[in-house]
C-alpha cells in the first residue's frame, strides 16, 4: 500500500477506506451509490469531501466521532496528501487504524481530537515522555509518586502480599519495614523511569483513593510485568482487572510478548494469569514460574 493509495480512499466523511479491516472487497464511498445522507449533502454542494464544506464541522452523527474530526482538521489544515503521508508512516510503524479483528484501532484510544492529531503526526507516544494513564472498574494506574510512600508501605511490609513479589534479578526483595526503606525504593524507580528503564504505576483504590499496590511494566519483546498488591486485593476478580491493562503495554510499550510471575501457591493470581490468555512459560534458568502472553 502506498501513500497514494490511502488518499485515493479517503471517503468522503473521513473514514479511510484502505485502511479499513472490515470489507477488504468495499471500492469506497465515491464509487458507490447507496444513500448516504453526508454523500447526499457534499454531491449537492459540489463538494468531494465534508472537511471542504463551509459549514464543518457539522451536526451529523459522523462528526461526533473524535478519529473523524480529527483526520478531517488535518485533512483540512495540511492538505489531504499530508494526512495520507503521517497515515501511511503510522501503519509501517504497526500503530493500527483498525486491529485486524474488529473496527477499532489506536486512534480510537484517544481521549480527545487532540491526541488523535498528536498520534498521527508523531507516531507511538512515548510513555517516558508522558506516562499513560489506566482505570479499571475499581483502580486507577498512574505514575507512582514520592506522596504515595505512607501508603504503599502497608503493601510491602505485609507479609501475605510479600511471598507473592517478583524480585528476579532486582537490587532489592521489596521486604520493607520502614518509611524509610519505602520512600528510597520510590527514588529508584523515579530514577528509573527519567532513564527510561521501566515505568511503575501506583494501584489506586478509586472509592478509597489510596495506593494499594504496583505495577511494573518493563518493555522490550519480552515485557515483564510485575504486580505487587495488599494482600486484601490478592483475589482473581481484582488481579484481572489489572491484568487485563497488560493488552494495552502490548501497543504502549512496544512488547511482542509479555511475561508475568506466579509461584505455585499464588492460586488467585494463576487463576487470573490463565484467564486473561497468558500459559506457562519455561523462560530461562533463573527465571522459574512464569506465565506468558503474546501480542494479540
Amino acid at each position: 500500500m502506498t501513500i497514494k493509495d490511502i488518499e485515493k480512499s479517503y471517503g468522503i466523511c473521513g473514514l479511510v477506506c484502505a485502511l479499513c479491516s472490515y470489507n477488504k472487497t468495499c471500492a469506497g464511498c465515491r464509487m458507490k451509490n447507496d444513500d448516504c445522507e453526508i454523500k447526499t449533502c457534499c454531491r449537492s454542494k459540489g463538494l468531494t469531501y465534508c472537511y471542504l464544506c463551509a459549514e464543518w464541522p457539522c451536526e451529523k452523527k459522523m462528526h461526533k466521532g473524535i478519529r473523524i474530526r480529527a483526520f478531517n482538521s488535518v485533512a483540512k489544515s495540511e492538505g489531504l496528501e499530508k494526512l495520507a503521508e503521517y497515515l501511511y508512516k503510522n501503519t509501517n510503524r504497526g500503530i493500527f487504524y483498525h486491529r485486524p479483528d474488529g473496527l477499532t484501532g489506536d486512534y480510537d484510544k484517544c481521549k480527545t481530537e487532540q491526541d488523535v492529531i498528536e498520534l498521527l503526526k508523531n507516531g507511538r507516544p512515548d510513555p517516558y515522555g508522558n506516562c499513560p494513564v489506566y482505570e479499571t472498574e475499581h483502580f486507577i494506574l498512574r505514575f507512582i509518586s514520592s506522596d504515595d510512600a505512607a501508603d504503599l508501605l502497608e503493601c510491602y511490609s505485609d507479609p501475605k502480599a510479600q511471598q507473592f513479589f517478583n524480585a528476579d534479578y532486582c537490587t532489592s526483595d521489596f521486604r520493607y519495614s520502614t518509611l524509610e526503606e519505602m520512600q528510597n525504593c520510590i527514588e529508584g524507580w523515579l530514577y528509573a523511569y527519567q532513564n527510561g528503564y521501566f515505568v511503575r504505576f501506583g494501584i489506586v483504590d478509586k472509592p478509597k483513593s489510596k495506593a494499594v499496590g504496583t505495577v511494573e511494566i518493563f518493555g522490550g519483546d519480552y515485557g515483564v510485568l510485575r504486580i505487587d498488591i495488599k494482600s486484601d486485593y490478592e483475589n482473581k476478580s481484582h488481579l484481572s482487572e489489572l491484568i487485563q491493562t497488560a493488552d494495552a503495554f502490548f501497543d504502549d510499550f512496544n512488547c511482542e510478548k509479555i511475561v508475568a510471575k506466579a509461584v505455585p501457591a499464588s492460586t488467585e493470581r494463576i487463576a487470573a494469569l490463565t484467564a486473561a490468555g497468558f500459559e506457562p512459560f519455561d523462560w530461562e534458568p533463573g527465571r522459574e514460574h512464569y506465565y506468558m502472553k503474546r501480542r494479540p
